[in-house]
C-alpha cells in the first residue's frame, strides 16, 4: 500500500498591500453562469455591517494598504455603499469591481465629488465586467441588456473623467493581443481612449475541477492574491476572494488575529497557481 501523503503547498503573506471586503456573498442582479459564487439566493441581504469594516480597517492602520477591492457579488447594491466608500477613502485608493448596472450620469457625477472630497488624494477606480466585444456575445453570457448597461457606464464615467478598466473574462481563449485590439476599437467607437492598463484579461474558472500541484514553481514570487491580500467578509477573514465561502480559505475571524499562510489546496488554487498573474489585484 502506498502511503504517500500529498502536501499542499504554502505561500507565505509577508504584508497587506490589498484588502477586499466582500460587500455581499450573493445579492447580485445578474445570473452569469461563469460566476465564481455559488448563489443560492440572489436576493439575500447579507450585506456586511458597516461597522465590521470600520473595525477591521482600523487594525490596519499601520499597514501600507495600497489599494482596497470593493467586491460581491455587486457590491454597489449595499445599501451603505458610499459612506463605505468614504470610509475606505481614508486609508488607500479603493477599486469597486462592479457590473456597472448602478452606474449613470448622476452616480458618476456623485462618484467624481467623493473622490474630490477626499483630502489625501486616494483614487477611486472601477473594474467594470464585460466579457465579448459584441452585444449579442456579451448579453448570451451575462444577461440581456448588460451589454448596453456597461457601455453606458464607460461613457458616463468616461465624462467625469474616471478611466475604467474592463474586467474581462476570456471565455474562448482568445490570443490577449487580439482581444485587447477588438475592445480597444469597441472604446474607440465612444471616444474612450484605453491602453494596455485598461484592460483585465482573465481565464474561464472552472467551479469543479482537480487539484494538480504544477512543476518547478516558485511558490515565493508566485503573483497570486494571497501573497499579498486578505479577504474580509461577514464570517471572517480569507485567504482570498474565490475562496470566501470556502472554510479552506478561512484564516481569522478579523485582523487582529489571522493566518499569515495559504495553503493552495482547492481547484481554484491550481487554476490561479497556472494563471501565475492577479485575477482581482491591479499589478503592485
Amino acid at each position: 500500500m502506498n502511503n504517500t501523503i500529498i502536501k499542499a503547498p504554502c505561500v507565505n503573506l509577508s504584508k497587506i498591500e490589498s484588502v477586499f471586503i466582500e460587500m455581499t456573498a450573493q445579492n447580485c442582479n445578474l445570473k452569469c453562469p461563469h460566476c465564481y459564487i455559488n448563489f443560492t439566493d440572489r436576493k439575500v441581504k447579507d450585506f456586511i455591517p458597516i461597522d465590521k469594516v470600520k473595525q477591521n480597517l482600523s487594525l490596519l492602520k499601520n499597514e501600507n494598504i495600497q489599494y482596497i477591492h470593493l467586491t460581491g457579488a455587486e457590491p454597489m447594491l449595499h445599501p451603505d455603499f458610499n459612506h463605505i466608500l468614504r470610509l475606505c477613502l481614508k486609508y488607500s485608493s479603493v477599486v469597486i469591481h462592479t457590473n456597472a448596472h448602478n452606474i449613470n450620469d448622476k452616480k458618476a457625477r456623485f462618484l467624481r465629488k467623493v473622490e474630490e472630497e477626499n483630502s489625501l488624494g486616494n483614487e477611486i477606480i472601477f473594474m467594470i465586467s464585460i466579457d465579448h466585444y459584441i452585444e449579442k456575445e456579451n448579453d448570451l453570457l451575462r444577461g440581456r441588456g448588460s451589454f448596453r448597461k456597461a457601455i453606458h457606464a464607460i461613457q458616463s464615467l468616461n465624462k467625469y473623467e474616471f478611466n475604467p478598466i474592463l474586467a474581462i473574462v476570456n471565455h474562448k481563449n482568445i490570443d490577449e493581443k487580439e482581444l485587447k485590439l477588438k475592445f480597444k476599437e469597441l472604446c474607440d467607437t465612444i471616444n474612450f481612449e484605453t491602453g494596455d492598463i485598461n484592460f483585465k484579461i482573465v481565464p474561464l474558472l472552472k467551479k469543479e475541477g482537480n487539484w494538480e500541484i504544477p512543476d518547478n514553481v516558485n511558490y515565493d514570487k508566485l503573483n497570486v492574491e494571497c501573497a499579498n491580500s486578505r479577504t474580509l467578509t461577514i464570517n471572517g477573514i480569507f485567504t482570498c476572494p474565490l475562496l470566501s465561502t470556502d472554510n479552506r480559505g478561512k484564516c481569522g475571524s478579523d485582523f487582529n488575529d489571522f493566518s499569515t499562510k495559504s495553503y493552495l489546496e482547492t481547484s481554484y488554487c491550481s487554476q490561479c497557481i497556472k494563471h501565475n498573474n492577479y485575477l482581482f489585484s491591479l499589478s503592485i
